[in-house]
């Protein structure tokens, strides 16, 4: 942005407590196996812009959100306690690098509430809903998302500073025509997406309540981090990991790189980070990983954000096309394996690897509530995710007919995490040295990163102004081969699939690209990306 952009006003910022947040008492909860490994990635993020409510409307009121996020909080404790690591203490069976949160406490930090203004409207920001599915792509380069984010450092920000610091930030914005944002930020230990939208559609239901003076609906989230160490494989209780698990645990497709392992490439402000630590001197580390490939990713490049837009009839038609390339009596792929193996190939095809036969990664954000034996319940609190890695050489992915080759490698990645390698999986982290230390994704070149919110209908948050959100933001790193994809909201006049209880391709689609900008630019001109478009 120029130097011209508004800037963002601070009006108040404070700490939300439960109403009675002592009164059960000091806990102390280890997170699980699954959280641990996400202490490194960045917050759980996301905003929503509300143009602006009928006219005397409180739905956006500071007071009433800030009460209305205080019951929702009472609800979530465990949110408003302090996240910090668990002292290292191998006689105590405390191995390094794992977290847990403090909470009910005198001392809890609470969750931060910031109400904020921008001096502009949204329709100068954001093209209407309508205007960017009719025109398919919104190059959001000019889209001040991190000027519309007031700077915070949540817990662990840095890897090692917590104490006093929240784990969530909420934010509102007013802005000059009258419309709001709502943001959330969080540490992604304790939320994944699906979480926090659990979270933030319990708040907006509340908020409804107190607007129109009915009794608020009592939340019942579950945190229970244990549930994910109990799928875990074997006897975490023994001193050594069992080798027969072990070997389970490495046939699950997955990149790993040792980000202990120094890498000819890396880049300066990295190089403090992969430190060994110092608490670990002298300590057998094991086995070390692939070092990291920094010499394929130039983190210093130009970086654009653009979000595509598909059709169900694009989707139908991508779907069919790839099921009609496979050989017969090939397991089926799905339509979201058809539309991550469309992106996969485009990008492959921007970065100009047509013809190379060196692997390309695309990595695949995998929630694993319903994957684990016993299943998680829906309601589960934390990030029980991990990351599943498909690879082909760019000349596979980049033919006239690699569709279905592409999204058949991704079909075999995601169904390799069954309960029982999953457990086998969970075992492996159980015993590492640190469970932060091995990147199962990176970015660059030969590598992309894509996360789906689809089915979470974030578009139906209601605060109680009637009216759906302008735009849903999914706030992630804007760093070279970041992808998301998420139910986008159906333009006016189609109530058909306006209802949310549809399925996500009987709706518009939306692809949010971070990409190296002149691969972009490649990918934009490809007439490939609207091969089997019914609009555009």
């Amino acid at each position: 942005m120029s130097s011209t952009t508004p800037s963002l006003e601070l009006i108040s910022r404070t700490r939300i407590l439960p109403e009675d947040h002592t009164g059960s008492g000091t806990r102390t909860v280890p997170l699980s196996i699954l959280d641990n490994t996400v202490v490194n990635y960045a917050m759980t993020s996301a905003a929503w812009y509300y143009d602006k409510p009928a006219e005397g409307s409180q739905a956006f009121s500071s007071e009433l959100l800030s009460k209305s996020l205080q019951k929702t909080i009472n609800a979530y404790p465990q949110w408003a306690g302090q996240l910090q690591w668990i002292p290292y203490d191998l006689s105590r069976g405390q191995r390094h690098g794992r977290v847990c949160i403090l909470y009910g406490s005198p001392a809890d930090p609470g969750v931060e509430f910031i109400v904020t203004r921008f001096p502009t409207t949204l329709a100068s920001l954001i093209p209407d809903n309508d205007t960017r599915i009719k025109n398919g792509v919104w190059c959001a380069d000019d889209f001040p998302a991190a000027q519309l984010l007031y700077p915070t450092e949540l817990a662990l920000y840095n890897t090692k500073e917590y104490a006093g610091r929240p784990s969530v930030s909420v934010q509102l914005t007013a802005f000059a025509c009258g419309g709001f944002g709502v943001a959330l930020r969080i540490v992604h230990p304790i939320a994944d997406a699906t979480a926090m939208h659990q979270f933030v559609k319990d708040w907006s239901a509340i908020n409804s309540a107190l607007l129109n003076n009915h009794p608020p609906p009592t939340p019942a989230p579950i945190f229970d981090p244990s549930l994910v160490d109990k799928a875990a494989a074997g006897d975490l209780t023994k001193p050594a990991i069992d080798p027969e698990i072990l070997r389970t645990a490495r046939t699950l497709p997955l990149v790993r790189y040792d980000w202990w392992k120094f890498a000819p490439g890396c880049p300066a402000p990295m190089l403090p980070s992969t430190a060994i630590p110092q608490e670990l001197a002298g300590t057998d580390l094991g086995p070390s990983e692939t070092p990291a490939p920094w010499d394929t990713w130039d983190i210093f490049a130009p970086v654009s954000h653009c979000l595509l837009y598909f059709t169900p009839v694009e989707v139908q038609r991508l779907w069919e096309d790839a099921s009609a390339q496979l050989p017969a009596g090939a397991p089926r792929v799905s339509r979201l394996d058809a539309l991550f193996a469309h992106l996969w190939r485009l990008v492959v095809r921007a970065r100009g690897q047509v013809a190379d036969s060196a692997p390309n990664n695309l990595v695949v954000t995998l929630g694993v509530r319903g994957r684990l034996s016993p299943p998680l319940p829906d309601a589960f609190l934390g990030s029980p995710i991990t990351l599943a890695a498909a690879s082909l050489p760019g000349a596979a992915l980049a033919g006239p007919s690699s569709l279905g080759a592409g999204a058949a490698a991704i079909r075999a990645a995601l169904t390799a995490f069954t309960p029982e390698k999953l457990a086998a999986f969970l075992h492996e982290l159980a015993y590492a040295v640190n469970p932060q230390r091995v990147w199962r994704a990176f970015l660059g070149e030969r590598h992309s990163v894509v996360t789906s919110w689809l089915g979470l209908d974030l578009y139906g948050i209601d605060f109680g102004g009637g009216a759906p959100p302008r735009y849903v933001e999914a706030v992630m790193p804007n760093m070279d081969g970041v992808f998301h994809i998420m139910d986008a909201r159906a333009t006016s006049g189609d109530g058909s699939v306006q209802a949310g209880n549809r399925r996500w391709f009987d709706g518009p689609v939306c692809v949010s690209l971070h990409f190296n900008a002149e691969s972009m630019r490649k990918l934009l001109e490809d007439s490939e990306l609207r091969k089997y478009n019914d609009v555009y």
